[in-house]
């Protein structure tokens, strides 16, 4: 047997695992949970490497060189990837083997990607996944497992994935994720501009000592625009300015479901851990 033909049975027989948990016909994609092949790949420049980190959550980026919306997907999710900086992540991008190299790295390079990009032979591991458009996120636990799909969406895209990621590291529930997926409207008759002037109130009722003229202020503004997160990380400032940690962690969980970039509400679940 030649070494071509061998790499390619190895990859076969080890992406068995993965495609034997394939949900129905209707829905080809592997479930939630599936293991997934921690496979050696080719790299673009001619490497090897592994596909998962080992004790780290990995993101595969899916993606065509001549495709508009792969494009935009790369430029997003490196943008991204350094809004989202941290050594519990590993980025890694997927091209199929029937894609021109020199496309492939312009498009990376293009879009300012910084992370392994990994040749995807006969697009066997695209399959065995099961999914059927390109591009699309794929987010795989700590412990090898499939843990999200994400297909190509032009808004909130850098959210979503971000979201996915935090669920898989433990950090947010389910229930946080669905706040990000569909956030909650403002009430109806609610007004935008009336939310953002009673959060201006209550920040300096708050800075000049009044927490409980602020709380009333605060609540005015997400009873007017429940999906103003800057209003749930004041919450929950407040809430733990009055010794209420358990409300104040719920108020910043809001607040980084609807805004996972929103430092203050993660150094506020902190700091209200550590109080406990």
């Amino acid at each position: 047997m030649t070494r071509a033909l061998l790499t390619r049975w190895t990859l076969v027989s080890a992406l068995v695992a993965t495609a034997a948990a394939f949900s129905p016909a209707s829905d080809a994609r592997a479930r939630i949970g599936t293991p997934v092949a921690d496979l050696e790949m080719a790299t673009l420049d001619g490497g090897r490497v592994r596909l998962l980190a080992k004790d780290a959550v990995t993101v595969l980026l899916f993606f065509r060189p001549h495709q508009e919306h792969s494009r935009e997907t790369l430029r997003e999710m490196a943008d991204c990837r350094r809004r989202l900086a941290r050594a519990s992540v590993r980025w890694v991008a997927i091209v199929s083997s029937a894609a021109p190299p020199d496309a492939a790295a312009a498009v990376v390079r293009e879009a300012g990607v910084d992370a392994p990009v990994l040749v995807d032979r006969d697009d066997a591991l695209y399959a065995a996944l099961g999914v059927a458009l390109h591009p699309v996120v794929v987010i795989v636990g700590r412990d090898h497992r499939l843990a999200a799909f994400e297909p190509y969406r032009s808004v909130n895209l850098c959210a979503i994935v971000t979201a996915r990621i935090r669920r898989a590291l433990g950090e947010i529930s389910d229930e946080d994720v669905q706040l990000v997926l569909a956030p909650p409207k403002a009430v109806s008759g609610g007004d935008a501009a009336a939310a953002r002037s009673h959060l201006r109130l209550a920040e300096a009722l708050f800075k000049g000592g009044n927490p409980d003229k602020a709380l009333e202020s605060v609540r005015k503004s997400l009873a007017l625009d429940a999906a103003l997160a800057p209003a749930h990380t004041l919450l929950g400032r407040i809430l733990a300015a009055r010794s209420n940690c358990a409300d104040a962690i719920r108020a910043f969980r809001a607040a980084l479901a609807l805004d996972p970039a929103d430092a203050d509400a993660q150094a506020g679940i902190e700091r209200c851990k550590a109080a406990q």
